[in-house]
């Protein structure tokens, strides 16, 4: 097979993976942010700040300010400042937040590890593995794109 056609079907699969969760985010009644930020905050155990969804998980600002204060209005989310900071704060799910999560995020995830436990440890760990060194030498090549 050529490279073009491999990279066709390649951007075929990632458009499925991607409206497998379009899916769940309508069947839920939320947009794809909203489910991904409450995903995200309810899977951490740690801090998350709207800094961090972006540069992390790489949405775009006004993306995630418009889902995350969507989320606020509805009262599923609140902001809290983090101590210490000059006006970051921290993404806290609200007790109605929690019990949105509960009824959506936590079945997703069931369903996820239920799909992903279809594979061998050796298969996931090759998986994550060049899907690492692909993003890395796409990064590097598109770069080379700009550059002067």
């Amino acid at each position: 097979m050529e490279i073009q056609g491999f990279i066709k079907q390649v951007e075929q699969q990632m458009k499925e993976q991607d409206s497998i969760y379009h899916n769940c985010a309508v069947k839920f009644g939320l947009s794809d942010t909203a489910m991904w930020v409450l995903y995200i905050v309810s899977d951490s155990g740690t801090i998350c700040t709207q800094q961090d969804l972006c540069s992390q998980y790489c949405f775009a600002k006004q993306t995630i300010n418009t889902a995350i204060n969507n989320l606020v209005k509805d009262g599923y989310v609140i902001l809290e400042p983090i101590q210490g900071t000059r006006n970051r704060k921290k993404i806290v799910l609200t007790e109605k937040g929690k019990a949105l999560t509960e009824s959506t995020i936590d079945i997703l995830k069931k369903a996820e590890i239920a799909a992903y436990g279809t594979l061998s440890k050796e298969e996931l760990s090759a998986f994550l593995d060049i899907s690492t060194r692909l993003n890395a030498a796409l990064r590097e090549e598109t770069e080379k794109l700009f550059r002067p």
